[in-house]
């Protein structure tokens, strides 16, 4: 068991993988599949159909959370899709009743699990795991499962880093690691539901496919993206420009837009190291060595004497 560990923790180890996803071969094996896939268009279709759905979901959450009838995460998930979506806070006496609350929930829903309906076709064509229909009871009800499996991360990873530990008895020291703590237990959260998604959504599993290749590349980068977000956020906050909200909403909306695209990324890096076997423990550009043909003495007959 140790032995293992220190061959994960192995400088040759991390180095080959590195120079694995530096490899230009990988890079473009992806862009083609997304050429041929047409990424780009699914993608807008699916952040559109997650715009709604989440603009119903921010309504509904912030009118039932003045009720005080949903848990803390609930009620985080909803301040950030306000502060994401630039709503304004919404004032207690326009609150609708629950008829009106069930229908825009309902709306909503329908809304998030088209959009994750799209997703799973997405990434089933990736692995070409079969026809894109859902005829099965199991593809048909794989939308609503993941949709829920969603809300819950998304729940679970605001309630983590939306809001700073409480109390004044905390010491300054103990903060910081304290916050660092919930942002690496929320990155953990975030991993496992994509590898989840990624393990539950082709219809026939390949043997020897990977889920961890694609969920390091998705979260490195998707970090990558937030950080911009965060970056240009503070810029748009500095300066005096008008409609700077309709600006953040843009800002935000190409956020959702990448962190969508980098999910048939993910699955197309872990298939692309599945067709090449080894990739990790040697160079991307070598080969796959294979056996010898046979000779021709070996199909010779041999005749009794």
């Amino acid at each position: 068991m140790v032995k293992r560990f220190l061959h994960y923790l192995s400088p040759a180890l991390w180095g080959s993988t590195l120079a694995v996803y530096g490899s230009g071969k990988l890079w473009r094996e992806v862009g083609q599949q997304a050429a041929r896939s047409r990424w780009t268009e699914v993608t807008a279709a699916i952040a559109f159909l997650w715009l709604l759905g989440l603009l119903g979901l921010s309504f509904v959450l912030l009118h039932s959370g003045q009720s005080a009838i949903l848990p803390r995460g609930a009620l985080v998930l909803a301040h950030s899709l306000q502060t994401m979506l630039g709503m304004t806070a919404t004032p207690a006496t326009t609150a609708p009743g629950r008829w009106g609350l069930g229908v825009v929930g309902l709306g909503a829903w329908f809304c998030l699990v088209a959009g994750t309906q799209k997703l799973v076709q997405l990434v089933a064509v990736v692995t070409g795991s079969g026809s894109t229909l859902l005829v099965r009871w199991r593809d048909r009800l794989l939308p609503w499962g993941i949709t829920l499996l969603g809300l819950g991360v998304a729940g679970l990873v605001f309630s983590l880093v939306g809001s700073p530990p409480s109390g004044a008895a905390i010491a300054i020291r103990w903060d910081v690691l304290i916050q660092l703590g919930r942002w690496l237990l929320a990155l953990g959260i975030g991993a496992t539901g994509l590898a989840l998604l990624y393990r539950v959504t082709p219809q026939r599993w390949l043997p020897g496919l990977g889920l961890w290749p694609g969920v390091r590349v998705v979260l490195v980068l998707g970090l990558g993206i937030l950080g911009l977000r965060h970056w240009g956020l503070s810029w748009l906050t500095r300066q005096a420009i008008a409609y700077d909200l309709l600006l953040i909403l843009g800002l935000n909306l190409v956020t959702l837009y990448g962190l969508i695209l980098l999910v048939p990324v993910g699955a197309q890096i872990n298939l692309s190291l599945l067709r090449h076997r080894g990739a990790v423990h040697r160079p991307w550009g070598r080969p796959v060595p294979t056996p010898p043909p046979p000779s021709f003495d070996s199909f010779k007959i041999k005749r009794r004497g």
